[in-house]
């Protein structure tokens, strides 16, 4: 993912996290979510969302 501490727009934020490789994703997504496995479907809908729409 881009270094954080650069600026970003959503859309560019939207992309560098959730157009992630799988594994990336998975990595990161186990860390954000390791209290609350709920958050976990959240985020993953809301990349299928966002993969879906991309592909569009």
């Amino acid at each position: 993912m881009k270094d954080a501490a650069k600026s970003m727009g959503p859309d560019e934020a939207a992309k560098a996290f959730f157009g992630q490789d799988e594994t990336t994703f998975a990595e990161m997504l186990a860390d954000l979510t390791a209290n609350d496995p709920r958050l976990a479907a959240v985020f993953l809908r809301t990349r299928q969302r966002f993969l879906d729409k991309q592909k569009s």
